[in-house]
């Protein structure tokens, strides 16, 4: 009370535009004051957790990625150029199906909770309820362009389906031997799951 009391006997000397243009300086060194502690003490945002699905999560960081055709289309090609290298084998042609797509996992913030409740009916039973509660944050970084990116902690491979290889020579038993243990050793997959025939 006394403040405002004295604040009203300030006003009534007759120095109110004295008053006002001192309290309108003061206003605004606080501004440029807050402007600069804004700019020297930004708010780190380089690391930061996102409460996203995460199955939209995965769905965005596959788009991302290169397109399964694209994919294909290059382990094809890698695989027709190795096994030209064979003895015995001319021009190849390869071509890959397969079971999955690719999948990515991004990194996430796991929390869990677990609530027992314990009720007893009218007969005197008792029953113990637990409910067990799970959420998952997605991680983010923030890119040069100040976009959130997740970070991926792993990339699963599709898995492949089968595998058939068109190759000059393959009329050959020892040579369609070979090719079908070149490609079982490279993707580690069954020899039934490989298909060699002799190009014309």
């Amino acid at each position: 009370m006394g403040f405002f009391k004295k604040f009203k006997e300030i006003l009534d000397t007759g120095n109110t535009k004295k008053i006002i243009h001192n309290l309108a300086i003061v206003v605004i060194a606080c501004i440029i004051i807050l402007i600069f502690l804004s700019t020297f003490f930004p708010k780190d945002d380089s690391i930061e957790t996102s409460n996203s699905n995460i199955d939209v999560v995965k769905g965005e960081l596959e788009d991302a990625n290169i397109p399964e055709t694209a994919y294909s289309d290059s382990m094809e090609s890698r695989l027709e150029k190795i096994l030209s290298k064979i003895n015995g084998v001319g021009e190849v042609k390869v071509m890959i199906t397969y079971e999955t797509t690719s999948e990515v996992v991004p990194a996430a913030n796991v929390t869990k909770s677990e609530q027992t409740t314990q009720e007893t009916d009218t007969q005197g039973g008792n029953r113990v309820i637990k409910q067990e509660n799970i959420s998952e944050d997605i991680v983010t970084v923030s890119n040069k362009d100040y976009n959130n990116s997740p970070i991926v902690i792993k990339e699963i491979k599709p898995i492949i389906r089968g595998v058939i290889v068109v190759a000059t020579g393959a009329d050959d038993p020892r040579v369609k031997n070979n090719l079908i243990e070149a490609v079982t050793t490279v993707f580690q997959i069954k020899s039934h799951k490989v298909k060699v025939y002799n190009q014309n």
